[in-house]
């Protein structure tokens, strides 16, 4: 039963990621899956850190609401 959960949780996940804009998808993944931190998605996108930071805290708003859904 955990295995089913899992794989609808991650099914869920790649389909609210898919709805995110795709800059905003680019340094939430950059940031989660690769452990980036602000400073060095920053840099290494060349975006200023203010720019960033809205980025990811708006994805992440978008996705929590997008997840809730699938609660």
């Amino acid at each position: 039963m955990d295995m089913a959960q899992a794989s609808q949780q991650a099914v869920a996940l790649h389909q609210c990621l898919s709805r995110l804009e795709n800059r905003q998808r680019e340094v939430v993944s950059l940031a989660y899956i690769r452990d980036l931190s602000h400073g060095e998605l920053a840099e290494r996108l060349k975006l200023p850190l203010g720019t960033v930071k809205t980025w990811i805290r708006r994805g992440l708003d978008q996705l929590r609401t997008c997840m809730a859904r699938y609660a």
